[in-house]
């Protein structure tokens, strides 16, 4: 290899002055004179392409490349003529993947068995295969090593036989076709011409051996290197033939802090002893939230002093701690951000794709479909369902570069998902398409999971949706339209779901990748309404075509981190815009003012661990980098983002970890960042002291201490809101009145919180104190206007609030499609009761009431014919996860149903079982089993109460009758209960219903606790001239209450522990409401108070 003409290596730690050198080479050409140039990243060639046309007016031939972009276009002929194609950073992982799944499944794996199907060994199997390749490690090298080494060599083996196999080249394979192409006819344009590297990294042999074949024909060569590069800079020596160039020199002519420290850092010298001047600003802030706000605050300030947005960077050490905190913060601020390409951001198609995706894997499972459903991605109806017209190229830099043009490879993504705004959504009947009530459609029609399942169990909830209209009266016009609605709803749901579920269960069990990219291209254009970013990242498995077979659970494996999260595209320029990006996209790049957030501990720093797959001691002797390389790539960054400021750098860090709430502290980077500035090393404590005096920040309260400082009107009035309160009550007064006008919602949400506090009843309490319009509503509800369960009359004596939400408002738990674990206990009372009623009724149709100990045998068959075919209804109904589980809860419930009977054949009281689920008032239900003496119509017991329910059991004996309401849970009523403080009203009213419907003497009701949880206890109550004035008060007491239209939030003691409806009232109510007057809570304390 002959040495080049004339070479020359730059080491500088200010980025200004690089990209001058760079300029001021470049300028001794002539416009016309062809120069390659080869930079880190994009911006960084198109910036110093700006910075020359600026300088001279014109230029012509300068080509711009980074060195990946520059290999690719250099192969591809090569690549064309073997019939090859470049692999994406995807598809390598999905290479991998397959021949993990390979290995593992043939039992070939040992050392790294326990961990080969977790999802992210693939990935980091991939990584360290790729660091192995560019540095050209022998296989037989690592195949002698001791700690997996023969796995990871047999996995190497079989990824380059894939490889081979699937004609694919890898980003190893690719620069070695690069190096071996680089005298070929076709590549002549790049080769041959003075080359400037500017800020060009190398981490591998093979990108050193590129660089080197490239600047052995070239007339004149210049590096630009950031100082403390120290692996770049000796690639460079030896790829160039010549040594860093000393005599540059690396001082600034000005004596700032900015400047001491870009010479200083991380060096053994240190500047005199100055205090910091305005060019180094140290700050801490409550958490990265708040930090992120600080950054576009300060961003506004510098934008008032006239420094161009685009001339500011944030540049971050660890971009998924920040960027969706910057990302909020630019946008409440309304400046504009051009966040670098690779930055990631949370994706709903993509989330929607893998939702889908886990639906099929988990059988079709309605809850992952819900999910998919509740990330508004259904498409329009009209929407553009083909294929071809959604291709969308992919977005790799080697796949990118031997493809495209040589024009800047930098496209608007249209429409990214990562910014989509869901305004647009298609709409059905003034409805979205995938409105909350498809969820409850699935909840209500139990689907579960399972092809066959959805296609039967939505159908079947049509014909009950069809016969409730049947069978509502004609002029209840109200009910009638709702159904009708529902059906709409479910009409709509069969359409669009059905389809997908069918398309779903197609997916192949096994299928080469073109076969896989085929479904999930037409799923993705089917189900989502913006699958542009997931066709990027599917187009970039288009290499993989011939690979496979592969299952689902691959498919999974390498599309799930992908998707997750998709790369956003920048905008096509970044001028106008502030730049965020990683430390590592700022080399070539130089801006006026430089933000470095993060400067805590494991932020940066970070966290220094050896690679997984192959440590440290197995890469001693070896060009792979190791935790010390590690270790010297966080100093380089620090050095770059502060070399990366030419006036001023702003240094902070998060004060407190909002996550794990523990305070932190700065790192010993913001230390030395420090003692390069001003010449000497604070104490942490100097540091915090030093940060914060320049703060006034509460992470309770964020917002700044002048209220021409906020960033949006939210802050701006936490700003005024927090000096009222230290003014003085003149000065306060009215200040924030605007507040109340500003925002309707804001005034009503202050004034309810507000009244809830007040030690006087409002109408934030609940029902407290109604308008006209409000009782005129109320009084559809009076006793003598609606019917009343005996469950929903009990509710008010635990919270007068409660009663309203669930019998007045109705509102009720909602509930999510999934299969259950264990029987809970509204599940198994039903699947008891429903038990019941089959087996009593049997039993009196044979003639076998009364049970006598020798009938016992058939009712045992009994109760295990019917709880049999019961159970079976319920488990197809509600698909129990767990088999086992599910049969240990059914033979429970046989042992409770036997020893039931066998006291009941056991007792001597000459109660005979006559009527078994008699019900009255509940047509509205629906058809239910129930004894042929109920009624459709509710009972008027007591004055004009009209009762609604169901007696689970009416025992005659001669003409008299006992009411028995069964119990599954524990006996909690008191053994001496007659209403128990208004919550045990069920004895006496279902007593009274009773003696209205049949003709005969009504003795008592009873609670029969018939399980082994409940001890088979009873708790009877006559029914007598004693216990009937007592019913009575409790009526009275609710009667007045809904004439009254008086219904607070007043909970009876720890009530609030198992109510429904704590995140209506929040968990403060029994504390809240003690502090009100008494006076109207007589009544409902008399009630209480009663046996």
């Amino acid at each position: 290899m002959s040495k080049v003409s004339e070479s020359r290596i730059d080491v500088f730690s200010d980025a200004g002055r690089r990209v001058q050198v760079a300029r001021e080479w470049i300028q001794a050409y002539s416009p016309d004179t062809e120069v390659l140039v080869l930079a880190h990243s994009a911006e960084a060639a198109s910036d110093l392409q700006m910075s020359v046309v600026n300088s001279t007016g014109s230029w012509f031939g300068m080509k711009r490349f980074t060195l990946n972009v520059l290999a690719a276009r250099l192969a591809q002929h090569a690549l064309a003529d073997s019939g090859r194609a470049p692999a994406s950073n995807l598809s390598f992982t999905a290479v991998v993947a397959r021949a993990i799944h390979s290995l593992q499944s043939e039992g070939k794996l040992s050392y790294f068995e326990p961990v080969a199907t977790r999802p992210g060994f693939p990935v980091a199997v991939a990584r360290t295969l790729e660091e192995l390749r560019m540095n050209e490690v022998d296989v037989d090298s690592i195949a002698r090593l001791e700690r997996g080494g023969k796995d990871l060599a047999a996995i190497a083996n079989l990824v380059e036989q894939q490889l081979q196999e699937s004609k694919l080249n890898d980003r190893a394979a690719l620069f070695r076709a690069a190096i071996d192409s680089i005298n070929s006819p076709e590549n002549t344009p790049y080769v041959g011409l003075p080359i400037l590297f500017l800020d060009v990294a190398t981490r591998s042999r093979l990108e050193t051996r590129l660089i080197q074949e490239l600047a052995a024909p070239s007339p004149r060569v210049l590096a630009t290197m950031p100082k403390g590069d120290e692996r770049t800079i000796a690639a460079f020596e030896a790829a160039l033939g010549c040594k860093r160039n000393h005599a540059a020199g690396d001082h600034d002519a000005s004596s700032t802090s900015l400047s001491f420290a870009k010479q200083h850092l991380f060096e053994n010298s240190a500047p005199p002893v100055t205090p910091l001047d305005a060019s180094v600003t140290i700050q801490n802030w409550p958490g990265e939230p708040r930090e992120c706000v600080e950054i576009v605050r300060s961003i506004q300030a510098q934008a008032a002093e006239g420094v161009p947005f685009d001339q500011m960077a944030v540049l971050l050490n660890s971009p998924g701690e920040y960027r969706s905190h910057l990302e909020e913060a630019f946008s409440r601020a309304e400046i504009p951000a051009y966040f670098v390409r690779g930055t990631t951001a949370p994706d709903p198609a993509g989330r929607a794709m893998l939702a889908l995706l886990a639906c099929a894997a988990d059988g079709l499972s309605a809850k992952r479909f819900a999910e998919y459903l509740s990330l508004g991605q259904v498409p329009a109806p009209e929407a553009n369902k083909d294929v071809e017209s959604k291709w969308v190229a992919p977005n790799d830099e080697l796949i990118a570069g031997a493809t495209e043009a040589e024009s800047e490879a930098v496209t608007e993504l249209v429409g990214s998902s990562a910014v989509a705004k869901p305004e647009d959504a298609a709409v059905v009947d003034g409805a979205l398409r995938a409105p909350a009530r498809w969820e409850r459609l699935l909840v209500d029609s139990a689907v579960i999971g399972g092809k066959e399942r959805w296609i039967r169990r939505l159908e079947g909830l049509a014909n009950e949706f069809r016969l409730r209209m049947e069978e509502a009266a004609p002029e209840d016009e109200a009910r009638v339209g709702s159904i009708r609605k529902q059906i709409r709803d479910l009409d709509a749901l069969q359409e669009y779901a059905l389809p997908l579920i069918e398309r779903l269960a197609d997916l192949p069990a096994r299928a080469n990748w073109d076969e896989w990219l085929a479904h999930l291209r037409e799923l993705a254009v089917n189900a989502l309404r913006q699958p542009e970013g997931v066709m990027a990242t599917l187009a970039e498995l288009d290499p993989m075509s011939s690979v496979g077979p592969v299952d689902l659970y691959e498919v999974q494996l390498v599309l799930e981190a992908r998707l997750h999260d998709l790369g956003v595209e920048p905008p096509k320029r970044r001028y106008g815009r502030v730049f965020i990006g990683p430390v590592d996209a700022a080399r070539g790049l130089s801006f006026r003012s430089v933000f470095i957030p993060g400067l805590a501990e494991r932020i940066f720093p970070r966290k220094i661990v050896e690679d997984p797959i192959l440590p440290d001691v197995q890469r001693k002797d070896t060009e792979l980098t190791t935790r010390r390389d590690q270790l010297e790539a966080e100093r380089l960054a620090l050095r770059i983002a502060v070399g990366a400021a030419r006036e001023r750098v702003y240094l902070s860090y998060p004060r407190i970890d909002v996550q794990q709430s523990r305070p932190r502290v700065p790192s010993f980077y913001a230390l030395e960042a420090l003692r390069a500035a001003e010449g000497k090393l604070p104490g942490f404590e100097e540091i915090a002291s030093r940060a914060e005096s320049t703060t006034r920040a509460r992470l309770g309260w964020p917002a700044p201490k002048r209220p021409e400082a906020a960033i949006d009107e939210a802050e701006y009035d936490l700003a005024l809101l927090a000096n009222l309160v230290e003014s003085s009550k003149e000065e306060a007064t009215g200040a924030a009145h605007y507040l109340l006008t500003a925002n309707t919602h804001l005034a009503r949400a202050l004034r309810a919180r507000s009244r809830r506090w007040l030690r006087r009843w409002t109408p934030n309490d609940g029902l407290v104190d109604v308008d006209d319009l409000g009782r005129q509503s109320l009084a559809k509800h009076q006793f003598s206007a609606r019917s009343f369960s005996a469950t929903a009359l009990q509710n008010y004596a635990s919270c007068p609030y409660r009663f309203f939400l669930s019998a007045i408002l109705r509102l009720d738990l909602r509930q999510e499609p999934a299969a259950i674990e264990a029987i809970d206990p509204l599940t198994r009372g039903s699947l008891f009761h429903e038990t019941q009623f089959e087996v009593l009724t049997k039993l009196k149709a044979a003639g076998l009431l009364p049970l006598e100990t020798g009938s016992l045998g058939k009712a045992f068959d009994l109760v295990d014919q019917e709880l049999g075919r019961l159970a079976g209804d319920y488990e197809d109904r509600l698909a129990p996860a767990i088999p086992r589980v599910w049969q240990d809860g059914i033979n429970s419930i046989r042992v409770d149903l036997r020893e039931w009977l066998r006291r009941m054949a056991d007792s001597d009281e000459g109660w005979i079982p006559d009527k078994f689920e008699l019900s009255f008032g509940l047509s509205d239900r629906g058809p239910r089993e129930s004894d042929p003496a109920s009624v459709d119509d509710p009972v008027a017991i007591i004055g004009d109460l009209k009762l609604r329910g169901s007696i689970d059991m009416v025992e005659r004996q001669g003409d008299r009758y006992r009411v028995t309401d069964h119990k599954t849970g524990k006996a909690r009523a008191p053994k001496d209960t007659i209403v128990g403080g208004g919550r045990y009203l069920q004895p006496l009213l279902y007593a009274l219903a009773c003696q209205e419907l049949l003709d005969g003497h009504v003795e008592s009701g009873r609670l029969y606790y018939c399980t082994a949880d409940g001890g088979y206890e009873e708790r009877i109550v006559p029914l007598d001239e004693d216990n009937l004035p007592i019913l009575n008060s409790v009526l009275i007491a609710i009667r007045q209450a809904l004439a009254d239209a008086f219904l607070p939030a007043a909970p009876d003691k720890d009530a609030c522990t198992w109510c429904d409806f704590l995140a209506v009232c929040g968990a403060f109510e029994e504390k809240r409401t003690s502090m009100k007057p008494r006076d109207r809570l007589v009544q409902i304390k008399a009630l209480r108070g009663l046996p």
